[in-house]
């Protein structure tokens, strides 16, 4: 992950401890990607933080960073602090957390982020703007610098297509705590990982003008449903039998293992098309995630049955992108969707490779890949996914 560590001397409080060095390395790498893409996009030059870094022991009494009237006000925080130019973090119980369920490049995201709210009170940005636009906009520069790194434009940090899945995953769970200013401001997991996915494919310019999808309008949360009514699957048969025509039959839906194909919790039989539930695995997806997350598992072997009925591929990258793409598409048109409905399938879309699973049961797609084909289709609907 970190080929030339940067000594954390430079940081307030620092510890010089191995997080802190990763943070250092991590804040100065981001300001070097800023000195040469904030003249291109904003036609001024960029200049350093003038309040620097600071580190916090929030177990500790140490003093509190700017912006904060104690030490606790950081507990499990990242922050940029406009009145004084300064970013501060938990060395305790944030980037240690970060690092240890989601390795490195977690962190490398969450600092990038708010590196991303010195872009904006540089360039002016900020005074009228909604919060959760400003979020999104941080967000999205992150992801422009990740993709710098990934693309081995970085002299310190590397990152690979799986540290790069498991920095997604953060995004969706710490989508409220990270940075400050608003304990609502992020918005949802599904607007996040939309702006990173943003930056990241399309580069910083592009982050200037992002704005919140139209599923951002959806309301916040709904109960979860049981296990038996998640498994219901009367909507995902109608949606697919209007997209496949009137020569399709859904999928059965056993349990028994009948052939090698069928992995994962929702697995997929090709001859004939029948969807096998591993009951285990399926009631701990609904336990741990919710019932969106075993909707979502389900729709995919449908959309998987609806492709070979319309004649496309089945088998390799292209069938995969097309699966998650339609399984976004009928995830969006849900009528009774809510904010906490994607979210849950997008943290079933990244934990889980189970949805871009193709007919012979091999999934060649990264979770950044199977994220982007779901995003295709949950903003553009089924036609996007053609």
């Amino acid at each position: 992950m970190a080929h030339h560590t940067v000594d954390p001397a430079f940081v307030h409080g620092s510890d010089r401890s191995d997080v802190d060095r990763l943070a250092a390395t991590v804040v100065t790498d981001v300001q070097d990607y800023w000195a040469k893409q904030y003249p291109e996009v904003f036609d001024a030059p960029w200049h350093n933080l003038d309040g620097g870094f600071f580190s916090v022991d929030t177990n500790g009494e140490g003093t509190a960073p700017p912006c904060s009237a104690d030490v606790s006000d950081l507990v499990g925080n990242a922050y940029y602090c406009a009145t004084v130019d300064a970013i501060a973090w938990d060395r305790t119980a944030l980037l240690p957390v970060l690092q240890e369920h989601y390795g490195d490049a977690s962190v490398v995201v969450v600092l990038a982020h708010e590196l991303g709210h010195a872009v904006q009170q540089r360039a002016g940005i900020g005074s009228d703007d909604e919060p959760a636009r400003l979020e999104a906009m941080a967000d999205c520069f992150a992801g422009a610098y990740v993709r710098s790194v990934t693309e081995q434009e970085s002299e310190r940090l590397s990152i690979n297509a799986e540290q790069l899945d498991r920095a997604l995953r953060a995004i969706t769970l710490f989508r409220d705590p990270v940075s400050t200013n608003s304990t609502e401001a992020h918005g949802s997991a599904f607007e996040r990982v939309t702006a990173f996915q943003d930056g990241y494919s399309h580069g910083p310019r592009r982050c200037t003008d992002i704005t919140e999808t139209h599923l951002a309008a959806l309301p916040p949360d709904g109960p979860n449903l049981p296990l038996n009514d998640a498994l219901r699957t009367e909507s995902i048969t109608t949606y697919f039998a209007d997209l496949a025509g009137p020569g399709w039959a859904p999928p059965a839906i056993r349990s028994e293992r009948s052939c090698p194909e069928a992995i994962g919790a929702a697995g997929y039989c090709p001859h004939p098309p029948a969807i096998v539930l591993n009951d285990r695995a399926i009631t701990d997806v609904h336990a741990k995630i919710g019932d969106q997350a075993v909707t979502t598992l389900l729709a995919a072997k449908f959309a998987l049955t609806a492709n070979a009925e319309l004649g496309n591929p089945t088998t390799g990258a292209a069938a995969s992108r097309q699966v998650a793409c339609l399984t976004g598409a009928y995830t969006a048109a849900q009528p009774e969707l809510t904010q906490g409905d994607l979210d849950e399938a997008v943290t079933v879309l990244l934990d889980s490779d189970n949805i871009a699973r193709d007919a012979r049961g091999a999934n060649p797609l990264t979770g950044y890949d199977r994220l982007a084909a779901f995003r295709t289709g949950a903003l553009g609907g089924a036609a996007a996914c053609t």
